[in-house]
């Protein structure tokens, strides 16, 4: 008696482009497999409802924001089974691409299946005339980081999340014998010269997913009425050296139900002697607005801030390595 088994299609097996028709709830699955235990609340809102995802019509995923969001890029299939994802993101610069969804399921990692998904993400972006690939990946990661510097990525520098309670937020005693420059609230004249700073302060790709926008610190009662209407809130103060040169920046924004965004840019030329009256003033300011936790993204290597952060009762909750592959 002979006894035949149908053969697997081998065919499929390997890379191939993202299909919005089949493979959405497959790329969810893995993706929640992956990231799961290390998903913020924004993450884990990203893949609210879709545990029946396989059972729908093709057009609800499109129409799924979380879906919309991993049209483009590529899977690595294994007998029918997607087990290894990349997304790519278009951004408002023309030929600036981002990567995100780096993930290879765990019974398949070690096959170099990382590694040629990242390869074709640079085929499609040269195709599409691009000149900048640009990811974030955590900075323990090293397996990752070791993949990504041997397909010529470079270091742009590493950003730590910190988040507190604004209840539990400590104020930060000053010094009064040292006497520095004021600060004071932003004049709304002076948007341009808060973006020279913050450019000055902050490499312009640890902003992410888009560098700052040039009007990001405008001011003007029209921005005001807008951010009104919408539940917005934004204000920042600056430290000023002599009669018009800012120092300093610290800004607050925020928008209906969602934490504050806090961040704090010093010109290098004055760095250590502004930060703690900085983050003083945004703590102080923090206690009189409605009770809500706060966040900030501050660079990694500034062992200052990151000491003032913890003395407030912030607490860091990842660092991400921002790197970069300019393409010819």
């Amino acid at each position: 008696m002979i006894v035949t088994a149908p053969s697997q299609d081998q065919s499929k097996n390997g890379p191939r482009p993202i299909n919005m028709n089949t493979d959405i709830p497959g790329i969810l699955k893995l993706l929640e497999l992956v990231f799961g235990a290390s998903l913020d609340a924004e993450g884990r809102k990203m893949f609210a409802g879709t545990s029946n995802m396989a059972q729908s019509p093709a057009i609800l995923w499109r129409l799924n924001p979380a879906a919309a969001k991993l049209s483009l890029g590529f899977v690595w299939e294994e007998n029918g089974r997607i087990v290894g994802n990349v997304t790519v993101l278009t951004t408002e610069m023309p030929g600036r691409f981002l990567v995100v969804n780096v993930a290879v399921h765990p019974e398949f990692r070690r096959r170099g299946i990382a590694r040629l998904l990242m390869q074709q993400v640079e085929n499609l972006v040269r195709q599409r005339q691009g000149n900048q690939i640009l990811l974030q990946v955590v900075k323990q990661n090293y397996a990752a980081i070791e993949l990504y510097n041997a397909l010529h990525y470079t270091t742009i520098g590493s950003m730590t999340h910190w988040t507190a309670s604004a209840s539990r937020l400590r104020r930060l005693e000053l010094n009064l014998d040292t006497v520095g420059p004021p600060i004071r609230e932003l004049k709304r004249h002076e948007w341009k010269a808060a973006y020279a700073l913050d450019q000055q302060a902050l490499h312009a790709d640890l902003h992410w997913p888009e560098q700052l926008k040039q009007d990001a610190y405008k001011n003007g009662l029209w921005v005001k009425v807008m951010n009104f209407l919408n539940g917005r809130h934004a204000e920042a103060w600056v430290a000023i050296s002599g009669k018009t040169q800012l120092v300093g920046l610290a800004s607050l924004a925020s928008e209906w139900g969602r934490s504050y965004e806090a961040s704090l840019r010093v010109h290098p030329a004055w760095q250590g002697r502004l930060e703690r009256p900085l983050l003083a003033k945004l703590i102080r300011r923090l206690q009189y607005l409605p009770r809500r936790n706060v966040q900030i993204n501050h660079p990694d290597d500034d062992e200052l801030v990151n000491a003032l952060l913890q003395e407030a009762n912030f607490q860091p909750r990842r660092t991400l390595t921002h790197m970069r592959l300019n393409l010819p």
